[in-house]
Formats: structure tokens, C-alpha cells, sequence
């Protein structure tokens, strides 16, 4: 248990476990799992760097925070990463039990709880655990998994086993709100291997002048999308280093038929689609890269 001293009694049950990505044996080659739970985890390392690069995102937590004054709480945020969407929901007068993989992030997470008052920290409780294998008891009226969380989970059955766990611990009417990227076809089309969207920043936490880019490839295969976010230091007189630091991120492809196949074997029910978190209709899968859904048990 990350979260420190005392949960409310809404919060008791809650345990932690130790399970990590590379203790579930999954098909395809040891290629493939290597590099997938590496993309599963390794973004997740610098939680620093995590925040600053994603510090504009916003418009998905105005989104969930609607929901969740809509539906009520309390609330379980899976994938919750730093904070980013459960310190809101908090701030806005809910409980919230985030549960995530990374104990770097969850620190960052448990800091942030820390310095909200004491009336308010005490409805936030953040637990480390496996998203197949839920460290919760208990029945939630609304559910989230935001930011692409579902698409580290490359293999069939490891989707229908997060997506099972979730509708276990969905009341009735409860909701459950995620969101996948489904990149376009002219973002797909960039040759394999190139970098692209080279930016260059100060790190926000050492100082040190850094390039950004990215690449990716796509295995069609495994249906898996391979991400590689590159850092290369620059000296003082403006030197870009040869080599840096590759960190890499890989997204299981979910079109809407695939998701609505796999909720539905699940056991629960899609209600609403949108295109994006301003409300717009999921009517054509390609004029957005943002798919956002909210389902419901059968």
C-alpha cells in the first residue's frame, strides 16, 4: 500500500501485491514480450520528465472529471500514473483508489496527495498492483482507465482479464470511461525508422539541454504499435550528442470493432463513443486519433 496512514472505511480492503509484467507467460516470440513489456514500462521511469511532457494534456481530465461528477464516486483510476487525473478528481470533492504498476510514479502520486488539505487527502488512497490482477475488493460506481492505459495490454486475454476485473468491480450501473489512440493513416505512412517532431527543452528535473524525437514501426503481426522516444543530450557550445537515451512505448491497435468485441466478452456493454474529449460522436474511426468510450455492465 503506497498511500500512507489510515484510509477511510471506504478504502479498507485495499491490498497491494507484487506481481510485475514479466512474471505472465504470453505467446509470440521472446522478441516481441521483451520489447513489449519494455514499452509498457519504460516511459514511466522519470516521472518528472512524465509531467512536464504531458503538463498541457488537459483536455481528458476536464472529460473524466464531468463523468465523475456526473456518475459519483467513489472512483477507481487505473493506470494512474502521477496523479495526473486522480489529484484533480480529488481536489473536485471525490474519493478516488488509484492503482499502478510504476512505484516511481506512484511516489510522485503519493507527494501530490500530500500537500492537498488534510480533509482532502484522506479520499485519495494509491496502490501499486497489476491492472489484470486487482488489489481492490469492493464495488465502484465509475471506473477509469485514461491515456491509452488499456493499449499496454498486447495479448487478447490479458485485455479480457483487465477488462473482466474491471466489471467485477463495477456496481450494476456503474460506468467505465477509457480512451485508445488510433493514429491515422498519414501518421502510420512516416517510414519505419525515421525520427520525426524534433523539439529541443531544458529536463525538468537536471537542467540539461536535450533533443527529442521519435520514431515507430508497426507490427502487424501482434497488432502492436512500437514507439521510440529519443533523447540525445547537446553539450554547452550546442553539440548534439551521437548517441543518447531510447525509451520505448508500444500500443496495442484497438479499431472500435475490436473494442467492442473484446467489452462485450467482458461482460459488459458500450453506451456512448465519442471522437475526442469535446463531446463529438465516434461516427468515422479515422478523423480522429482520440476514441473514447464508455460501457457499462451487461
Amino acid at each position: 500500500m503506497v498511500a500512507g496512514r489510515r484510509p477511510g472505511a471506504w478504502a479498507r480492503g485495499v491490498t497491494g501485491i507484487g506481481l510485475t509484467w514479466a512474471s505472465v507467460s504470453r505467446p509470440g516470440s521472446n522478441r516481441s514480450r521483451v520489447a513489449e513489456r519494455a514499452g509498457a514500462v519504460e516511459p514511466f521511469r522519470d516521472a518528472a520528465l512524465y509531467d512536464w511532457e504531458y503538463r498541457r494534456r488537459r483536455a481528458d481530465v476536464a472529460f473524466y472529471r464531468m463523468l465523475a461528477d456526473e456518475r459519483g464516486g467513489p472512483i477507481l483510476d487505473l493506470g494512474c500514473g502521477s496523479g495526473r487525473l486522480a489529484i484533480p478528481l480529488l481536489e473536485h470533492g471525490h474519493q478516488v483508489v488509484g492503482v499502478d504498476l510504476s512505484a516511481a510514479m506512484l511516489a510522485r502520486a503519493h507527494a501530490r496527495r500530500l500537500r492537498l488539505p488534510a480533509a482532502t487527502r484522506r479520499k485519495g488512497l494509491f496502490v501499486r498492483g497489476d491492472l489484470r490482477r486487482l488489489p481492490v475488493r469492493g464495488a465502484f460506481p465509475f471506473i477509469v482507465m485514461a491515456f491509452h492505459t488499456i493499449q499496454h495490454l498486447i495479448e487478447d486475454q490479458e485485455l479480457l482479464a483487465v477488462l473482466r476485473a474491471v466489471r467485477e468491480r463495477l456496481t450494476p450501473d456503474g460506468w467505465f470511461a477509457f480512451d485508445v489512440f488510433f493514429p491515422n493513416a498519414a501518421w502510420l505512412a512516416r517510414p519505419a525508422g525515421r525520427r520525426f517532431d524534433r523539439i529541443v527543452f531544458r529536463h525538468p528535473r537536471t537542467g540539461q539541454r536535450t533533443e527529442y524525437s521519435v520514431s515507430h514501426r508497426m507490427d502487424e503481426a501482434r497488432r502492436a504499435l512500437h514507439m521510440f522516444i529519443h533523447y540525445r543530450p547537446i553539450s554547452a557550445s550546442g553539440v548534439v550528442a551521437g548517441r543518447g537515451r531510447v525509451v520505448r512505448l508500444v500500443h496495442r491497435q484497438l479499431p472500435p470493432e475490436a473494442v467492442a468485441d473484446l467489452v462485450k466478452q467482458a461482460g459488459l456493454r458500450i453506451i456512448t463513443r465519442w471522437s475526442g474529449f469535446h463531446g463529438e460522436p465516434l461516427t468515422d474511426p479515422h478523423a480522429s486519433e482520440q476514441h473514447v468510450y464508455l460501457a457499462r455492465p451487461l
